[in-house]
């Protein structure tokens, strides 16, 4: 597949703030927002975490150590960035709970926070979003001015639902070794791990359709065929007429979708569907590779709003709110430009 994340910016003649993100993990705070409170009562354990330097994967694994759990016993909605203060929920079956196991657990750069009861495990997706605050240090000067003409950008016409380069690892190699597992080329212990690898493929791909619509000027076009999604409600229709339709994608009611390939993934018809097929062909793809996927659509573009920011000593301060599934990384790359 292609060695680039299939990035670019929609804000590309407007300059950026410059500055540096992460000096501290305390100056990345993420706080994950549920879905839907818990009941109260059940046999699953919620467990609010607060974790510092700490991966996803090794939340998991340190879990499994100290409570004795298998790889599926741990319920996450999310996944989140390890150079971070991250707070989110996650599930465990209360069984496997005691005060002497959860009192070790701090020590492992970790801490619980709240404890709750549900009768159900959490499942991938199970999150309304995310609620960030991050520093920007040592910007340049009028930061605060450069910031405000992005968002300015940004807010009239949705951010790029770009996946971030940290969704394709560290050395961006995890799209190649999820096609070699698509390919029985490869097998790993961990289903979670495989899951993970898999769909940094499909990510790459919706990238790369993405980046192609941004290059075309259809970021905010419809196109014959398209499958738009309703902001408001999720849903998903087919595109019959574009021009009829395109006064509410204007209005940011509605926005086109990419593909996620799978066997149950929507597809487009017409001239949409010649495009992401074109796309999907480039790589030396077919869709048959994904048939063991589950597949999905995801919207080209979010809403924003309601963005703060702010100077202070250290630099500019964000706070916004992100769906579930969205990066802040993008959003930080299309204000920084560094």
């Amino acid at each position: 597949m292609s060695g680039t994340f299939g990035r670019i910016y929609l804000t590309r003649d407007l300059p950026g703030t410059g500055g540096r993100l992460k000096e501290h993990p305390e100056d990345f705070f993420v706080e994950e927002i549920p879905l839907y409170p818990c009941t109260g009562e059940g046999d699953f354990a919620f467990l609010l975490v607060e974790t510092v330097n700490l991966s996803t994967l090794d939340l998991v694994a340190c879990l499994r150590r100290r409570l004795d759990l298998e790889d599926h016993e741990v319920g996450l909605a999310g996944w989140k960035d390890k150079r971070a203060v991250t707070r989110q929920w996650v599930s465990v079956p209360r069984a496997h709970l005691s005060e002497e196991y959860l009192g070790t657990l701090s020590a492992e750069g970790l801490s619980i926070l709240e404890e709750r009861r549900h009768p159900h495990k959490l499942r991938t997706g199970h999150l309304l979003g995310n609620r960030f605050y991050i520093l920007i240090r040592e910007p340049k000067p009028q930061a605060l001015g450069l910031a405000r003409a992005v968002l300015d950008q940004i807010e009239a016409t949705g951010l790029p639902n770009f996946y971030g380069i940290q969704r394709f690892g560290t050395r961006g190699d995890n799209p190649e070794e999820g096609l070699a597992i698509l390919r029985v080329k490869k097998r790993l212990r961990s289903p979670r791990k495989e899951k993970l690898l898999v769909s940094a493929a499909t990510s790459l791909l919706f990238n790369l359709t993405l980046k192609e619509r941004l290059e075309r000027k259809l970021f905010t076009r419809l196109l014959q065929g398209d499958i738009a999604k309703k902001h408001d409600t999720g849903g998903l229709f087919h595109v019959v007429d574009p021009a009829q339709e395109q006064e509410r994608a204007e209005r940011l009611e509605i926005s086109p979708t990419g593909p996620i390939w799978g066997k149950k993934m929507m597809g487009a018809r017409d001239e949409a569907a010649v495009l992401e097929r074109e796309i999907l062909e480039r790589q030396g793809l077919a869709p048959d590779i994904f048939r063991r996927q589950p597949g999905s659509r995801r919207t080209l573009r979010i809403p924003l709003r309601g963005v703060t920011i702010r100077e202070e000593p250290d630099g500019l301060r964000l706070e916004f709110f992100l769906p579930k599934g969205s990066y802040a990384t993008v959003l930080l790359d299309e204000i920084m430009k560094s």
